[in-house]
């Protein structure tokens, strides 16, 4: 793939994959739960726009803010960004976004599939408060009270030792002070984690009922 055709891949995959996070990530909050997790009982991941221009990996010099502006509304430019960044070579730099790329779309359905997770996630230059991942892709999260992408890596590049299965991923709408759906898992793991996260529940999950898991 030519230079140039793969810059327009990459503004294409941008563009294209901007509305799908922002309808994911900007709109909901998402609290997992899992054995893997000791420094916490969960973790609630809150994404923004800015974590964005994390997610495709590429060198620009609009803020973070804009660059995921520009991806939205469709007006990115190929002379809007480039590979460059320091101590990296061109080509390092377009390998890692050419995997990011690829896997985007793992990461922007996670949400509700089956995960693994690891916390204290290092991986070469990558630190981050905990990782999930599936097959396809993992995702670096950085933490203070809440959770935010950092880093999208390819592959399942967590520690077999250190991981566990995700169990529980609930949703509610950001803003909102209490989780009122549940996008992955079921009764019986709400049950399991309920005292925990009893205080961040909102009343349809409250009260045990049979649910099916998704």
């Amino acid at each position: 793939m030519a230079a140039q055709d793969f810059k327009e891949r990459v503004r294409q995959v941008a563009i294209e994959q901007a509305k799908v996070y922002e309808q994911v990530f900007l709109r909901h909050e998402y609290l997992l739960c899992s054995e893997a997790f000791h420094s916490q009982p969960y973790y609630i991941v809150s994404a923004h726009a800015d974590n964005y221009r994390h997610l495709i990996g590429v060198n620009t010099s609009f803020s973070a803010e804009i660059f995921f502006k520009k991806c939205l509304d469709g007006t990115l430019a190929e002379n809007d960004f480039d590979f460059c960044k320091r101590g990296q070579s061109e080509k390092e730099v377009k390998g890692a976004v050419r995997d990011k790329i690829i896997v985007l779309p793992n990461f922007l359905s996670m949400v509700s599939s089956s995960l693994s997770a690891e916390e204290s996630f290092v991986k070469g230059r990558v630190h981050c408060n905990f990782a999930a991942a599936d097959s396809g892709a993992t995702v670096g999260f950085i933490s203070s009270d809440k959770s935010k992408p950092m880093t999208l890596l390819r592959g399942n590049r967590l520690d077999p030792s250190e991981s566990a299965s995700v169990d529980l991923i609930l949703r509610r709408s950001t803003g909102a002070s209490f989780f009122d759906e549940i996008v992955y898992g079921n009764e019986r793991m709400l049950a399991k984690y309920r005292e925990r996260i009893k205080m961040l529940l909102a009343e349809n999950l409250k009260e045990t009922k049979e649910l099916q898991p998704i």
